[in-house]
């Protein structure tokens, strides 16, 4: 059985999601005051949204159902800690209740091994890794109002990119026509790419003609390389951005 604590490192992941969260507040005031604070109409407006184009900021919450190996010593058991990723993404509504739109993100992700039986496992990935999703989603708004429960599915990749630190270092020589040879020493690093798949329910408003802001929980599957079955992650999304 595992115990939930309130470490100095979860607390760190915690702030960095709250500060991503109080940049986008801080940025829809903005926003709403620029276009007008008088101007707000009525959230059950009927608002035309057909041939738009929107641009957003994202933040990100992730949680990640932990990850099972057979390595050669036995089973093996990762656990990615909770974490905050930032982006952006373009949208194009086809009519008044159909969008596509692609997301940008990018973060950090801590991964450490955890007990699958015969106590924990050393692995050779860094506490700390690096992770670029992108998606193109599907987005269905229920109504054709400023304020309207929405519809989500879609496909994407997820990019995980982390050093090898229980592995030796590794020198690596090249010639520079201007330098001559140079030579450089560091650690190996390990990368993945993963097709993935999500769906997600939540609301957009659009507060002004120009400004909205959206909020949407959803799951996400993918198939790291040789794991025992499929990753779901969950997770929860805030955007505001710009209609044009």
């Amino acid at each position: 059985m595992k115990t939930a604590m309130c470490n100095s490192e979860s607390m760190a992941y915690m702030s960095q999601f709250r500060c991503l969260m109080l940049a986008g507040v801080v940025g829809f005031g903005a926003a709403v005051s620029v276009d007008g604070l008088g101007q707000i109409p009525s959230a059950w407006e009927a608002f035309q949204r057909q041939q738009k184009f929107e641009v957003y900021g994202l933040a990100q919450y992730l949680h990640s159902k932990d990850i099972d190996f057979h390595g050669p010593y036995g089973p093996v058991r990762l656990e990615m800690q909770d974490t905050g990723l930032g982006g952006f993404g373009l949208a194009y509504h086809l009519n008044d209740f159909l969008a596509v739109r692609g997301d940008f993100m990018f973060g950090p992700a801590r991964f450490k091994p955890v007990d699958s039986g015969g106590g924990p496992v050393p692995l050779g990935l860094a506490r700390d890794a690096v992770l670029h999703t992108f998606r193109l989603n599907l987005d269905y708004n229920v109504i054709n109002r400023r304020f309207t429960p929405l519809l989500t599915a879609g496909i994407g990749y997820q990019y995980l990119w982390a050093e090898l630190v229980r592995h030796p270092s590794v020198t690596v020589c090249w010639w520079d026509p201007w330098w001559g040879t140079i030579c450089g020493t560091g650690r190996p690093t390990y990368d993945e790419l993963d097709f993935t798949w999500n769906v997600g329910a939540g609301f957009r408003w659009n507060v002004t003609d120009h400004f909205f802001v959206k909020a949407m929980g959803g799951l996400n599957w993918l198939q790291y390389d040789e794991a025992d079955d499929l990753t779901r992650q969950v997770e929860g999304i805030f955007g505001i951005g710009w209609t044009f």
